[in-house]
């Protein structure tokens, strides 16, 4: 069974800074790091992205952030609409 090996940001801006060296293509950098060429190649489109913010933030995505923030939204959602079916239920069964 494979584990996944996390990486840390500076081997990943290290690993970056070898290929924007120039003497070594992409793929002759992963090989010699022992990591997959598309790994890398991740890693510099993720670190182009947004040049201005410290590429590498965690050890989680963005997207895992986003998807937190959408549940919390969703499951306020889910229980101001519970409130609000009881409260017509309420009204409903009311005499006038």
């Amino acid at each position: 069974m494979n584990t996944r090996r996390k990486y840390n940001q500076e081997y990943k801006e290290q690993a970056i800074k070898l290929t924007q060296d120039g003497t070594k293509s992409v793929h002759q950098v992963a090989l010699e790091l022992g990591i997959a060429p598309n790994l890398l190649y991740r890693w510099l489109k993720e670190a182009a992205a947004d040049p201005g913010i410290k590429a590498f933030p965690g050890s989680g995505h963005p997207r895992d952030e986003e998807m937190e923030r959408l549940r919390k939204a969703l499951q306020q959602a889910e229980m101001e609409r519970d409130i609000l079916k009881k409260a017509v239920r309420f009204f409903a069964q009311a005499p006038n």
